[in-house]
């Protein structure tokens, strides 16, 4: 994420890659289609910032994004239950990375 004077501009890379690999999985265990690439959280996100300069808040079924100015976003999960089941698989094969 990044801003200047002609406002919000998303910035692909490692960031944007693993947000869409994390709406993959939530998509996933929530038994719904995997969204195409070309239909992924990044490009969405991408599309409203560009539609919609001066709001800094998106929304949709899984997550909700704050943006800042300073270019740091804020990601609030919607569907706990399935951040639960990822953890869980999480600390099954990696038990120090998550707390108890």
């Amino acid at each position: 994420m990044r801003w200047d004077r002609w406002g919000f501009h998303l910035i692909t890379g490692q960031e944007t890659d693993r947000l869409a690999d994390l709406e993959r999985m939530l998509h996933l265990f929530s038994g719904k289609p995997i969204p195409d690439n070309r239909e992924n959280i990044t490009i969405r996100l991408d599309g409203h910032i560009q539609s919609v300069q001066g709001k800094e808040r998106y929304e949709d079924e899984m997550f909700i994004i704050k943006y800042f100015k300073k270019g740091s976003a804020h990601i609030t999960f919607k569907r706990l239950e399935l951040i639960d089941r990822i953890n869980d698989i999480i600390a099954k094969h990696f038990l120090s990375v998550l707390s108890a």
